[in-house]
């Protein structure tokens, strides 16, 4: 039978994988520009500033404009071109992007460069079919470019999203590695290598590759996250605290990391550290509803344990603080059927049933389908001595056949048959 609250769906997801679209762009050195005239050194200087402004300064702007002029003083400067239509794409304008980049293919047309910069253009839009094309062609006139493998298998990873087709996956695990072949200190396509080789279950080469990932760029926070959930998953809660604690080292802010890592104490059964690391999401994060639901939950283990060892008074004050905990979840995520369900189950074991019958209906208010609520308004009516209510309320969940559930089905068909059985 039945024992426990239920997990939140939400909370559940969170360990999920959740993709972070990164692009890396080579600025490729004038020399490799074959076609036009070749720039004055008043050119070339401007285009140089641009590259500066852009990717050392992180000033968008002035790199605009530094490129404008590269182009004014040369208009078939092909490198200038291709730098302006990605000093385009960081600013968001993507059509001017797409036209400076055309014009770059348009003066060379065996310039790997622009292609891919374009093909990021595409990638941004959605356009996967645009964006592969662009990326095959800088291939075919540069093989070696590890950049647009990689960006290559970005847009695997998204079609392999939207359709969970496993070719795609492993289209995306042969680019990402490519382009570790070609640049073995490019910490992104470890990290994304490391990503599918988890989705396929191939754990241990993706402890690798996150590993990989961290030895190149110790300060790679998702990174930490990542290898963490995954020594979760198997089983390895000491590692996984640890990887969290080097997350936290590089993003103190980040309320993800606190919580996952509030989670894996939880999983060890390591309440009051848990509950701090919950606590320090909220403090940071006050309308995160995932914090205040495993801060209710961290509670009620806390409160059943102590019913287990025969001290049910005690454990009073742990269900009133863990129905604080889902009552303010809820109050942030109003359909939040988890939390609703849980609040009625601690209301049940502290024996305030019609509190408990008041959220369990609740929840069905809130989700027809959440079939466990049926049963226990069900055990709570027949507790309460009212037989009609108790049988509608089984009836629904024997109907429903809820997988997994097949014990509490056969309970509750038996229970309904000593109340007189199903209305039709």
């Amino acid at each position: 039978m039945f024992k426990g609250l239920l997990l939140s769906s939400e909370f559940m997801k969170i360990l999920k994988y959740i993709t972070v679209l990164i692009i890396v762009i080579l600025i490729v050195s004038p020399v490799q520009a074959k076609k036009g005239k070749k720039p004055s050194e008043r050119a070339v200087m401007h285009n140089n500033k641009g590259v500066t402004a852009l990717f050392q300064e992180g000033d968008v702007d002035r790199a605009i404009f530094e490129f404008k002029l590269a182009t004014e003083l040369n208009t078939k400067y092909v490198e200038g071109w291709s730098n302006l239509g990605l000093a385009y794409k960081h600013k968001g304008r993507l059509n001017d992007a797409a036209r400076c980049l055309r014009r770059a293919i348009s003066l060379d047309k065996k310039y790997a460069t622009p292609y891919n910069s374009l093909g990021t253009v595409y990638l941004t839009q959605d356009n996967y079919k645009e964006a592969l094309k662009y990326f095959k062609l800088a291939l075919k006139y540069n093989r070696k470019y590890s950049d647009a493998h990689y960006n290559s298998g970005l847009v695997y990873i998204e079609l392999y999203k939207r359709g969970k087709n496993r070719e795609h996956l492993e289209s995306a695990r042969n680019y990402f590695r490519n382009a570790t072949e070609i640049n073995s200190d490019h910490p992104y396509a470890h990290y994304r290598l490391a990503n599918v080789y988890q989705e396929l279950g191939s754990f241990e080469n993706a402890i690798l590759r996150y590993k990989l990932a961290l030895e190149i760029d110790p300060k790679l926070s998702e990174a930490w996250n990542k290898l963490a959930q995954l020594y979760t998953r198997t089983g390895q809660t000491l590692k996984a605290q640890q990887a969290l604690n080097q997350a936290l080292a590089t993003n103190p802010d980040s309320p993800e990391s606190h919580l996952k890592l509030g989670l894996n104490y939880l999983k060890d059964d390591n309440i009051t550290m848990a509950i701090n690391e919950f606590n320090t999401v909220i403090r940071r994060d006050p309308t995160n509803e995932l914090a205040y639901f495993n801060v209710g939950y961290a509670y009620y283990k806390k409160a059943s344990s102590l019913v287990e060892q025969g001290k049910s008074s005690q454990a009073i004050q742990f269900f009133k603080e863990s129905n604080r905990g889902f009552l303010s979840a809820y109050k942030l995520k109003p359909v939040y059927p988890e939390a609703t369900y849980n609040l009625g189950y601690n209301y049940q074991q502290m024996k305030d049933y019609n509190s408990a019958v008041k959220w369990y209906e609740k929840t069905i208010g809130i989700n027809a389908q959440f079939h466990r609520a049926y049963y226990s308004l069900g055990m709570v009516y027949q507790l309460m001595g009212k037989r009609s209510e108790a049988a509608k309320a089984l009836c629904k969940f024997v109907k429903a056949k809820p997988k997994g559930m097949a014990v509490d089905v056969k309970t509750a068909s038996d229970l309904v048959g000593s109340l007189g059985g199903c209305k039709k």
